[in-house]
């Protein structure tokens, strides 16, 4: 056996890897590590070089590999393992090497505490990571412009305060939003139901392409948005960090901050965070924005502890916001092409009139880990969410627009209960993964509207994944097993419906996805999976005016569940200079479900004489297909270039002169063709402080422009007419500037972050195709926005 490893490892560093730097550094060592009393292996030990950060584990046979290292170069070699005493060993080689290591025992072993992290395991789905940089000049705007800058993600808006995230064409009950590990349930099934999330709690944001639901449940069909804090302080006593920022669009303020707590002594750690903001109207290139202005005001606490073997952490948020929403857009005949919109409020205020939305997010949440063997682990977690959305109208005689103090026209109380339990392992023979069980209690009741039925959902879930991985072998793969059942009960009585009907969904979802190294610095992924979606009670039976859209929509109860085929292909490439990812991707979607305009119109109390124009759930079968890339070139040791390209072509297949004969026709609501680029000039600081052994941060300027084309992809039946004119032509495409900055300054050795984001930076009138409000205004003018954070 120990000749095969050395073979191998022969075969890797001169076959598989890729061929040497300009130091010729091709050198492989490999060897065992042992217990120097009983001559046992000792797997899982840990082999590294801290003087080129480099570093692997022992596999269950305390066999280890490293490549790449130098001939001729005195290497420290440090070797741990938890039952032994370190070793640190000088080391140099001049050709490919077996040394083995024997380590001492350690005397006795009382409690150990573990202070490291494991090492992520790279992803086999497609996955793009929001930077630190793009995290911080997007805070204090919304999720959606956080995640914009990602390939293969853009956003659907209703006017310029209320953004949803769209992956590869689909969005709201398509994507999971997972934040502080619960997934957001909320009533997202309208397009102007923005994810209630606070960019400020979360320390990393990425972004899972493709079919997640083996992960994450039947609403990751189309990826997931994941959101995660700062792990709680490790050391004894008081830190934390505020963040002030001002932008000069709608004349906003926002204030956040921080403050973590660890008890000396124990284990006990906390942590307190909230967040305020506040704008009046926004403004367009030439006019304000009518009823645009918005307030904000968000808090969260956290608590864990550690007892030996178990851990324990607490967690509970509030949300609350109030949006006012662009009064021109609820006149029927406001569509009119002017240069300035019809009943437009032309005028700067702070105030929320008629309409407007008030939205209210509670989360409660306890999770507990219990590791009863050096291997196994076993967690479980309660959340409790609470969601309640009001809506109020300016249509009389339902309401005095005047009057922001009456009732709601439209109310929602969503109660969701989920309860997880997962039994994981560490590596066994090579493989990792776990099984588990999710549950799901959800309650929804519509206290006055009726734009939608009442319902009742209970839900079981079973999930299982596995992962290979085995060291010095240059692939890995992973697959993925999940069965779910969802039943609901949906009541209503009133003027518009009398329902009383049972929905019952079962099926089963599937992943498989493969990555494989080609040396040091390609690798390519591969991931397959299938998912699927049971219809939302809005698609089935919504039967009323959307308010934030200003448009009728129609339910379809004989709509079926969506079951998709996902398939993505990556490949990517990463030099000291050089980032690259290319990802190609074919989603096919059975029984896909989609909101189509009618080209007709209805007439309600709030509509006025023209009507609301009509939109109807229909349902075909769909491919989604695209392409994304991703790249960054850093040259003369002080300035980068960085590009992204997000295309995609969505089509319905529709069913003609008999079974076999199809035609493609456009899927309504897709994204533009859209392109980024920019170039960056940085001075890294080189500061180091007490909150950290690396450098902090870099002195930069980065100017980016983003190309949209015009989105000449629409279906037949979106086509505007001349009797129609609630349906209007797809803007042109354009491009906007953006300039940002940060500086790193130090008062007594405390770091004082200071940046300067300035958006549409020339000033130009300009239309999203993917904003229901285009219609009837122009996007959002420059807004120059600076901030300042300080961490103690």
């Amino acid at each position: 056996m120990r000749y095969f490893h050395a073979v191998l490892a022969v075969c890797i560093s001169l076959g598989i890897c890729t061929r040497t730097s300009a130091q010729d550094c091709h050198i492989v060592l490999h060897g065992y590590v042992t217990d120097a009393d009983t001559k046992a292996p000792l797997a899982f030990a840990s082999v590294s070089i801290p003087s080129i950060q480099t570093g692997t584990m022992t596999d269950e046979n305390g066999y280890y590999i490293m490549t790449h290292l130098c001939p001729n170069t005195a290497y420290d070699m440090h070797v741990s393992h938890l039952e032994a005493l370190q070793l640190t060993k000088m080391i140099s080689v001049s050709n490919n090497t077996e040394f083995n290591f024997s380590l001492t025992p350690a005397p006795s072993l009382q409690e150990v505490v573990i202070k490291e992290k494991a090492v992520v395991l790279q992803g086999l789905q497609s996955e793009s990571v929001v930077s630190n940089i793009d995290l911080e000049n997007s805070k204090g705007l919304n999720l959606g412009e956080t995640l914009r800058k990602l390939p293969g993600v853009t956003t659907l808006n209703t006017g310029a305060s209320i953004s949803k995230p769209v992956i590869h064409g689909l969005h709201s009950n398509r994507i999971a939003i997972v934040a502080n590990n619960v997934t957001l349930e909320g009533q997202q099934w309208g397009s102007e139901h923005a994810p209630e999330i606070d960019p400020f709690a979360a320390d990393r944001v990425s972004v899972v392409k493709g079919a997640a639901g083996v992960r994450y449940g039947t609403g990751a069909m189309g990826g997931a948005v994941i959101l995660e804090p700062a792990a709680l302080r490790e050391e004894p006593g008081l830190g934390g960090w505020v963040s002030l920022g001002g932008f000069s669009n709608g004349l906003a303020g926002i204030g956040s901050g921080a403050v973590d707590w660890h008890l000396p002594g124990r284990s006990l750690t906390f942590r307190v965070q909230g967040t305020s903001k506040r704008n009046g109207n926004l403004r367009a290139p030439d006019y304000w924005l009518g009823n645009t202005a918005a307030a904000e005001t968000n808090l969260s606490a956290m608590a864990g502890w550690t007892v030996k073997n178990w851990k324990t952490e607490l967690s509970a948020s509030r949300f609350a916001q109030g949006l006012g929403i662009l009064r021109a857009a609820h006149f029927p005949d406001a569509t009119d092409s002017e240069q300035f919109p019809k009943y437009n409020n032309n005028a700067f205020t702070w105030e929320i009139g008629r309409p407007f939305q008030k939205i209210r997010h509670h989360t409660l949440k306890a999770r507990t880990e219990w590791r009863f063997s050096e291997r196994w682990k076993l967690s479980g977690q309660h959340a409790l969410q609470f969601n309640h959305r009001r809506e109020y109208d300016a249509h009389p005689p339902l309401s005095d627009p005047t009057d922001a103090l009456q009732k709601p026209q439209i109310s929602f109380q969503l109660w969701t209960n989920t309860f997880d339990l997962a039994l994981e392992h560490l590596p066994i023979k090579h493989w990792q993964g776990g099984v588990g069980l999710q549950a799901l209690y959800q309650n929804n009741e519509v206290g006055r509207g009726g734009s939608i039925p009442d319902y009742r959902t209970t839900g079981i879930s079973f999930w299982a994944t596995e992962r290979w991985r085995k060291l010095a072998i240059p692939f890995e793969f992973e697959v993925g097993l999940r069965y779910d059942d969802r039943y609901s009960k949906v009541t209503t009585g009133g003027s518009l419906q009398n329902l009383d009907t049972s929905i019952q969904n079962r099926n089963v979802s599937g992943t498989l996805g493969l990555i494989y190294r080609i040396g040091s610095k390609w690798s390519l992924t591969f991931n397959t999976g299938s998912a699927w979606r049971p219809p939302h009670v809005n698609e089935l039976f919504a039967r009323g005016s959307n308010h934030g859209t200003a448009i009728y929509e129609r339910g379809n109860n004989r709509l079926g569940s969506e079951k998709a085929w996902n398939n993505n292909l990556s490949l990517d490439y990463k030099t000291k200079s050089v980032l690259a990812n290319v990802s190609i991707y074919r989603n096919s979607i059975r029984d896909f479900i989609y909101l189509n305009p009618t080209g007709r119109t209805v007439i309600t109390i709030r509509s006025g004489p023209d009507g609301q124009p009509l939109y109807e759930y229909r349902q075909n079968d769909a491919v989604l297909q695209g392409f994304d890339a991703n790249f960054s070139w850093s040259f003369l040791d002080a300035f980068a270039m960085e590009g992204r390209v997000s295309l995609l072509r969505a089509y319905r297949l529709i069913e003609t002169i008999g079974s076999e004969q199809r035609v493609h026709e456009w899927l309504p609501l897709m994204p533009s063709d859209r392109y980024q680029y920019g170039l960056k000039w940085r001075i890294k600081s080189g500061s180091k402080t007490r909150f950290s052994n690396d450098v902090l941060s870099e002195t930069y300027i980065r100017l980016t422009a983003t190309s949209v084309s015009h989105q000449s992809r629409i279906a037949l039946d979106q086509v505007p007419t001349p009797d129609n004119k609630f349906l209007k032509s797809p803007p042109p495409g354009f491009t906007t500037l953006a300039l940002d900055a940060a500086h790193v300054c130090f008062f007594k050795k405390i770091p004082i972050e200071i940046g300067i984001n300035i958006q549409n930076l020339g000033n130009i009138r300009y239309r999203e195709y993917l904003n229901f409000f285009r219609n009837y205004v122009d996007e959002t003018g420059v807004n120059v926005g600076i901030r300042m954070k300080i961490r103690f």
